[in-house]
């Protein structure tokens, strides 16, 4: 017994001296602390796999039909992880990967719409980088030289997804010929000769369109056999340059939209682009807007108007066509029954011209908007009653026909100077009558009118009240002044008395 005691007493003096040796061992190597959200972030190898798709991605141009010895995620990776800086001839001819596409097309044009370019990334970047490139072209280009022949690579590279270009800018000079000849599927071209920001280097030369340039875009039309909208706004185009240029609109028959606005075409013009309204074409928009077409053009336009079957949309916005030439086109527009917009904006019109545009509302049973904003309509002239008699009559009958007619949807006559009551009741019926074409309750449409103004006039009624609060807490400071300087007078003249009494 007295040995396993001395053997337990021994024991129990071992046992502070191995803690102690266990704590200081314990400091030199102390156990990692575990945090499980580093646990789950783990660093793994690539795959044998990730690597040989790398290695395909960084030598892609040397491989072909990578689509039949790959698989479809395979493929997909591989175009995930290819250079956006490629050039673009072997990526438009090698490459169909739409998110490949949006990510270039972001990285270079980061307000790119895909809506306008046919719900395609691939399509939408060739489309901005040809319009780009054609955009930067200097005015004295070398023929011979590399970059024409690069621009020619890249049109034919990209000659199958090109189906509208928009040159808002065009310096250069050159022949169109190559893009036209090169794009099968060209259906919409617009384009503005000169250059947009010159600052202190203007040339007259560096704007509008030369006779060479008309000539060259005539050729184009009459070659292509995809166009159908064609827009040459901002180009100076005048009587004789319309002259070169329906060389190739008479031949362009596919033609459904011709914008010619904001050029210098006048009553030549204007007839020789009448003949494009016969029944052998088939346009649908016409923009002369912005022109110098005075009565005589716009006579012409009515004439061959009356017969067509296909224009909905003509446009006469900003030009001087003027009562006289008006007036006709109101009686062709009787016979008329396929245009639905008439845009007759800022044409000098005046009273003269409503018996004949109030027989058009009333026969027309297809227009459904009518722009007459800008027209000097109602000019009453002081003191001559008979003349203010006769306008109200007249414009009793114009009021009557727009809120009777059963067709017009839109009726815009700001600033013709009509009564205020007169407008607020036609613009309020014409926007009934489409709202209704539309389905849209007018009681629901009234209401979100009148909500509005209860919110502003509320605030109104509260500062209305401050301030009656505030004028009666004026009139009541300003009478205890009143009061207050009374009070000292009276306290004056009592001193004083009492001053003399004491002399």
């Amino acid at each position: 017994q007295v040995g396993s005691r001395a053997n337990l007493f021994s024991r129990r003096s071992q046992v502070p001296g191995q803690v102690a040796m266990a704590m200081r061992g314990g400091m030199k190597h102390k156990p990692p602390i575990p945090f499980r959200a580093l646990e789950k972030v783990r660093v793994r190898p690539n795959s044998l796999v990730q690597i040989c798709l790398k290695r395909v991605a960084e030598n892609f141009l040397t491989y072909d039909n990578l689509d039949k010895k790959l698989g479809r995620k395979q493929l997909e990776d591989v175009y995930a992880m290819l250079d956006l800086d490629m050039s673009l001839p072997e990526a438009a001819t090698r490459i169909s990967d739409e998110n490949y596409w949006k990510r270039r097309t972001q990285a270079k044009h980061r307000n790119a719409q895909v809506e306008k370019h046919g719900m395609s990334w691939k399509q939408t970047f060739l489309e901005l980088d040809l319009q780009e490139a054609l955009e930067k072209l200097p005015i004295t280009f070398d023929y011979t030289g590399p970059e024409l022949e690069a621009l020619k690579q890249q049109v034919h590279a990209s000659r199958l997804h090109i189906f509208q270009l928009s040159i808002g800018q065009f310096p250069s000079h050159i022949d169109l010929s190559f893009l036209f000849d090169a794009l099968p599927a060209l259906c919409s071209f617009s384009i503005t000769y000169g250059n947009r920001r010159l600052g202190m280097d203007y040339e007259r030369a560096m704007f509008g369109m030369k006779i060479s340039d008309a000539q060259y875009l005539a050729r184009n039309i009459r070659v292509s056999q995809t166009l159908v909208s064609l827009a040459l706004p901002c180009n100076m185009i005048d009587d004789e340059l319309v002259k070169v240029l329906m060389g190739g609109l008479s031949y362009g028959h596919m033609l459904t939209h011709l914008d010619l606005s904001h050029n210098k075409i006048g009553d030549r013009g204007a007839r020789r682009l009448a003949s494009l309204l016969d029944p052998d074409y088939c346009l649908q928009t016409l923009d002369l807007s912005d022109n110098q077409i005075h009565a005589n053009g716009c006579m012409h336009l009515g004439a061959h108007l009356a017969e067509n079957m296909t224009c909905a949309v003509l446009n006469l916005r900003l030009n001087r066509c003027e009562d006289n030439g008006v007036s006709h086109l109101f009686q062709d527009l009787c016979v008329n029954k396929y245009l639905r917009t008439l845009n007759l904006s800022c044409n000098d019109l005046t009273v003269r011209c409503l018996p004949y545009m109030n027989s058009m509302i009333s026969e027309n049973a297809t227009l459904t908007e009518l722009d007459l904003s800008a027209n000097p309509l109602y000019q009453a002239e002081a003191g001559d009653a008979a003349a203010g008699a006769t306008m109200s009559n007249q414009f009793g009958v114009f009021a009557n026909c727009l809120m009777e007619s059963k067709t017009l949807l839109r009726v815009d006559i700001r600033q013709c100077g009509l009564p205020e009551e007169m407008a607020e009741q036609i613009t309020t019926t014409v926007k009934h009558r489409e709202l209704r074409a539309k389905g849209i309750p007018v009681e629901a449409y009234e209401k979100s009118k009148v909500a509005p103004v209860e919110e502003e006039e509320a605030p109104e009624g509260e500062e209305g009240e401050e301030g009656v609060e505030g004028a009666e807490q004026v009139e009541g400071e300003a009478g205890e002044a009143k009061e207050g300087a009374a009070e000292g007078a009276e306290g004056e003249a009592e001193q004083e008395e009492k001053q003399e009494e004491e002399n």
